[in-house]
């Protein structure tokens, strides 16, 4: 029996005979591997008796190849794709560790964390479990029936950063209305409006919505594809990619600090 303690997995000995020295400890699949040697033939001086260097090492009558995953970060030739931590929960791909970090912050297959903005909830968790953490953890949401309902924000004029949430259920499926007021620079407050699918980037891709403000005789109307919960709100707002209205703009359109938001979820051909 091979080791037991320790990150690592036993690597056994190719060929007919197997003793205590053919057994070595394996790195875990999300580090570097390279293939090395041990105990090679009587021709080992020979480049060609390693494996993939040319011949074969079978003309010698040394002991049988032995294997192991040893981490050469520094070895060009070094084979270092490597198996990243969304594998388990259903993702394929195998990457070079280089490209591991990028991947693994917008990989489809990392847990979804609570969509509500904020950084006060920290639950995390599948998408199946979304809408039963909202409906238990965030009570006061409200949830409107349709594909096209009215957002009413009240008390626009409430000092500091404040957020407006409401949920809205068509097409089978749960969106996300999000309004919020901030000071993205300093001494300017906007007002952010953002329509998020509860769901993944590829079925966000079969919607589109419209946001419209209207009130003496203007109209103000954005129209985009909702986002996945997985982009979040946050990276809409840093590139303005979204409904943004100051808030003399929003003035315009209230009525009594309150503020009623059009919005239409609506499907599109394939």
């Amino acid at each position: 029996m091979g080791p037991t303690g320790g990150n690592y997995t036993t690597c056994t000995t190719v060929g007919e005979s197997q003793s205590e020295d053919a057994i070595h400890p394996c790195p875990t699949p999300e580090q570097s591997m390279v293939l090395v040697v041990k105990n090679p033939p009587a021709n080992a001086g020979d480049a060609g008796s390693i494996p993939g260097l040319g011949r074969s090492p079978e003309g010698g009558h040394g002991n049988p190849l032995q294997y192991s995953c040893l981490e050469n970060p520094m070895d060009r030739g070094a084979w270092r794709a490597t198996v990243h931590k969304y594998a388990t929960t259903g993702c394929s791909l195998t990457l070079h560790h280089t490209e591991k970090p990028e991947h693994e912050d917008i990989c489809e297959y990392r847990p979804y964390s609570c969509p509500c903005p904020g950084a006060s909830c920290k639950w995390q968790g599948s998408l199946e479990a979304v809408m039963s953490h909202l409906m238990h953890a965030h009570k006061s949401i409200t949830t409107l029936q349709g594909e096209d309902i009215v957002f009413l924000a009240t008390d626009i004029n409430l000092p500091g950063a404040v957020d407006w949430v409401m949920m809205q259920s068509c097409f089978g499926h749960h969106f996300m209305l999000v309004l919020e007021k901030q000071e993205k620079y300093e001494g300017h407050q906007q007002f952010f409006a953002i329509v998020l699918l509860i769901g993944t980037r590829k079925q966000a891709e079969n919607f589109a919505y419209r946001l419209e403000l209207n009130g003496n005789r203007r109209r103000l109307t954005w129209e985009a594809t909702p986002r996945s919960i997985h982009d979040g709100v946050s990276a809409a707002i840093m590139n303005s990619d979204c409904l943004v209205f100051d808030t003399a703009i929003a003035h315009l359109f209230a009525d009594n600090g309150n503020l009623g938001i059009n919005v239409t979820i609506s499907t599109c051909c394939p």
